[in-house]
């Protein structure tokens, strides 16, 4: 059968040529064409409205000073509409007092001035033109003590140390629907598609509910399921830190968000539930419970959908399944234990045909008492999914390349599981106990046929991956302090893991001819088996003394004792049964042990603005592993310093600098010296002799969050040294390899930067975000050296309006640039992607959402083109004050069916056209509880 054939029966669809299979479908240039005009039709008009905004926009500037003159630092001014009542403008006074605000001319506002302690202060202002020189205003004390006084009118933003309060009504246009449109709208608040959120330009690492953690702190389940109505204030907690002893040293720089609810919110039930049904079969159900009273919070998450909507995606299925953190992780050592048990389902409707996904979360924290804490969570999950591509790969040789074209067809189905269950106690502020069990299991099928073709050489392949993975971890923490200046802990982690993965394939082509003696037959099958048992013990102790005031010493000690077990078998399906292979090439029982003992000092010490952290950590590491009659032994000391440092330009201005080193080593899958069968065109083998890398890292990285014109600038530099990387050497075969790990003596690098500028304006934001990475990975093809050089760029534009007070549109434009180097070839593609999103209230109730994007993607090396662009659309209508809500739904409605991408890696270059989801429509009704 030929590959044409095949993509026939795959139902592979493109809108563009394929590569090399000559199969066509028809194109729609003039569609495209009028899209452009109509995107630039609306760039037009977005620009003229803000010309003639920008013309009508005036500033307001002022300063607010004290009755002694003094000025007052982060005062909130806000300007009012006097007719429709409405915030028009809101500022945070810097420190020198000053604020500034963008109005419209001729406009009559109210100016209101508040700060906690200060009587309020209220002017009518109808500014006709901009102000050169800022107008003082004065604030007299109330006379009334913080303990004596109630707060009526509450101020937007108030900032006491490191916690920064929003007050959401504030600063919210009453339209939102979910905690993820309450922070879009708050100053220096940006969440991704993802829910993750960044504030000031850094990563929020928790996300909290009235104080208590929401599902483990993960901030997608946050942004995506907390209904917008509940929320009252939004805390931005800087340093966080939950462990009572430790907060005197202020040493986390971990960034936390504290939604408190509001008072009529405090012990009810509250939720909501979606339902829809479409064509194609197309459904979805989707239920979010929250039940909150002062000592229990019990949170349920219920879906299932075959539209590819995730309730849970990659950063969360890391978050959770990642376990319980490493306790030597920040000590400059890495002992990287190889898994593979993605057993949630991560596909999304662009990158799959067929999407089948059920999940269920639930998240409960109890507080019996003000000194016992118990929390905890339970998700489980299946996916039924199906995948379809077409590629063209590029592979290096010595002294060429390969190419090859290769067509798939794969199932994904998977059951998985997470929980765990904490406890905290701590009796009083000197003592906290910690205890966490973490527990993961997933049973996971992979299921492809594929077609692959080298010249004239066609391959039948059919491949079934499966394992049942499971893992267990635990924790005990406890630190306590020894008096004002002293604290002691000591913490205590196991980890039990389980891989018992199985891989099948079948081809028409004998594969490995040089290397796997098969009996010949019209069909090859091979069949391995492993198992990888897991046993890891690590102890860590801390002292921790204040010197003075601006000083401070810490000094670790910490054990890690690691046992593995591995065993692997090979075999060839015959019909009369399995053979198995005996040779100690195709099958291995071996055994590995890893130690570190460690003893680190870090001292830190903060002048002025000045804060600086110098630290080393000694380490003696000892590696044993045996295999068949091989016995191998390791030992060695490693010095691995660290240095960082922080410059407070002001509040808001900050410029930091660190670096590490860090020893890395692998775990038994990369040095037991057995034949691995990782695809129908590769093979793995470990190195008995590998050591470990050392890696030194630099990062800088600078942020400016300006409440006074709310521009902020976010960027960084990141420079990596990797000493005796541990790369993959090829001994190749055509296009066959085998892959085998050694230690590159070639120094190996990566240089990465990124940049954020934002300006918000009274109706409008704009923003741009750039990121370059840099990579020379040098590794062995074959006999002969060859240096991999990467160059990816992406650029980001976005612009984003709330016109008329009926019509909010966010345009962008990203461009990714990716070139691929290498001895024998080098690639280029550039990928770029326009899209608008418009939500428009027709009348009141009514609103009508809409989504467009256009991408264009080019292979420059081969030449070649592709164009594809997505439309989803979304009618939905809710009565003020009702609980239910009716939409009619959209989804690819220009019936695209297949997207391009391409992926680089130490000996392949790729270029992949993947078939997504076909057009749909959907009625859904959804019930606020």
């Amino acid at each position: 059968m030929s590959l044409v054939e095949i993509a026939s029966d795959f139902e592979f669809h493109s809108k563009s040529e394929a590569l090399s299979i000559k199969y066509h479908f028809p194109k729609k240039n003039f569609k495209l064409k009028l899209m452009d005009r109509i995107i630039g039709f609306i760039v037009g008009i977005l620009l003229l409205i803000g010309s003639t905004s920008a013309q009508k926009s005036i500033f307001f500037s002022g300063e607010v000073r004290d009755s002694t003159g003094a000025p007052m630092q982060f005062a909130n001014v806000m300007a009012v509409d006097i007719n429709t009542q409405t915030m028009s403008g809101f500022a945070v006074t810097n420190t020198e007092g000053k604020f500034r605000l963008s109005l419209q001319a001729g406009e009559t506002y109210t100016l209101k001035i508040t700060f906690i302690g200060y009587a309020a202060f209220e002017q009518i202002i109808q500014p006709t033109k901009s102000n050169d020189e800022p107008i003082t205003f004065l604030l007299t004390n109330s006379g009334i003590s913080l303990d004596e006084l109630e707060i009526v009118a509450e101020m937007p933003v108030t900032i006491r140390g490191d916690t920064i309060t929003y007050t959401a009504d504030a600063f919210t246009q009453g339209d939102e629907r979910k905690l993820e449109d309450v922070l879009e709208d708050l100053p220096g608040f940006q969440i991704d598609e993802e829910g993750q959120i960044k504030v000031q330009g850094k990563d929020v690492d928790k996300v909290l509910i009235d104080g208590k953690e929401f599902f483990e702190g993960d901030t997608k389940l946050a942004t995506k399921n907390i209904p917008a109505n509940v929320v009252d204030k939004v805390q931005l907690l800087q340093n966080y830190n939950d462990i009572s002893p430790l907060r005197r040293f202020n040493d986390s720089d971990a960034l936390a968000l504290n939604i408190e609810l509001k008072g009529d919110r405090k012990k009810i039930v509250f939720g909501d539930v979606t339902g829809a049904v479409g064509s194609q079969n197309r459904y979805l159900t989707h239920a979010n419970a929250f039940y909150y009273d002062e000592k229990t919070n019990l949170n349920l998450i219920a879906d299932a959908n075959n539209i590819g909507s995730l309730a849970f995606t990659m950063n969360d299925y890391f978050r959770f399944a990642g376990g319980l953190s490493s306790l030597m992780g920040g000590h400059g050592s890495n002992f990287n234990v190889s898994t593979d048990q993605l057993g949630i389902p991560m596909a999304e409707r662009n990158s799959a045909r067929s999407l089948k996904n059920e999940l269920g979360a639930f998240n409960f924290s109890l507080t019996p008492n003000r000194r016992l804490k118990l929390a905890g969570f339970l998700i489980g999950s299946s996916a039924n999914n199906s995948f379809g591509s077409f590629s063209n790969r590029t592979y290096l040789q010595e002294n060429g390349t390969l190419n090859e074209s290769f067509l798939s067809s794969t199932r994904v189905k998977t059951q998985s599981g997470l929980g765990k269950f904490s406890l905290d106690y701590a009796p009083n502020y000197d003592l906290h106990l910690s205890y966490e069990l973490f527990g993961r299991a997933a049973n996971i099928e992979n299921t492809s046929n594929q077609l692959s073709q080298v010249e004239t050489t066609a391959n039948d392949i059919s491949a079934l991956q499966a394992q049942k993975p499971w893992a267990i971890e635990h924790q005990l923490k406890a630190f306590y302090s020894l008096g004002e200046k002293d604290v002691v802990s000591l913490e205590l982690g196991q980890e039990i893991q389980h891989q018992d993965p199985t891989y099948q394939l079948g081809t028409t082509i004998q594969p490995f001819q040089e290397t796997i003696p098969m009996l010949t037959g019209a069909r090859f099958n091979l069949l391995q088996n492993r198992v990888v048992e897991t046993d890891k013990f690590e102890a860590l102790g801390n002292y921790y003394r204040i010197l003075n005031r601006l000083n401070h010493v810490n000094l670790s000690f910490g054990r890690t004792n690691s046992k593995q077990e591995y065993s692997s078998r090979m075999f060839q399906e015959l019909t009369s049964g399995l053979s198995e292979f005996t040779d100690t090439d195709f099958r291995n029982d071996a055994s590995f042990d890893f130690h570190d003992s460690f003893v680190g000092l870090l001292f830190k010490n903060k002048w002025g603005k000045l804060t600086w952290s110098p630290e080393i950590n000694l380490h003696r590491y000892e590696v044993n592993h045996s295999q068949a009659t091989q016995n191998d032994r390791f030992n060695r000391w490693i010095l691995l310093p660290g240095f960082n440092v922080e410059f407070e330009i002001r509040t808001s201005q900050t410029i930091n600098f660190n670096y590490n080193a860090n020893a890395n080593f692998m775990d038994i899958q990369r040095v037991v010296d057995n034949l691995v069968v990782s695809s129908y065109n590769f093979l793995e083998t470990g190195n008995p002799g590998l050591t470990n890398s050392l890696f030194h890292s630099f990062n800088l990285n600078y942020r400016n969050f300006n409440m006074y014109n709310f521009f902020n600038i976010y960027g960084g530099l990141n420079y990596q040294i990797k000493e005796d990387d541990i790369q993959n050497g090829f001994s190749l075969n055509d296009w066959e390899r085998i892959g085998i790990p050694m230690n590159i003596l070639p120094v190996n690098r990566e240089l990465g930067s990124y940049l954020n500028v934002e300006k918000r304006f009274d109706t409008f934001r704009i923003g741009l975000d750039g990121n370059w990475m840099y990579s020379l990975v040098n590794n062995l093809l074959g006999d002969a050296e060859n240096k991999n050089i990467n160059l990816r760029q992406s650029y980001e534009a976005l612009i984003s309006s709330r016109l008329w007070k009926k019509l909010s549109v966010r345009l962008t434009h990203q461009v990714m640039v990716n070139r691929y180097e290498g001895s024998q070839s080098t690639s280029k593609f550039l990928n770029q992607e326009s899209s608008i999103r418009t939500n428009y209230k027709i009348v009141k109730g009514l609103e009508w959402v809409t989504t467009y994007s256009l991408t264009n993607y080019k292979n420059k090396s081969s030449r070649t083109k592709s164009q594809y662009d997505m439309l989803d659309s979304i009618l939905r209508y809710r009565k003020e004050g009702s609980p239910w809500e009716f939409a009619l739904e959209g989804l690819n409605m220009l019936n695209t069916r297949s997207i391009r991408r391409d992926s680089f890696s130490d000996n392949l270059i790729s270029t992949y056209t993947y078939d997504i989801q076909q057009r749909y429509y959907m009625f859904r009704v959804m019930l606020d509880i």
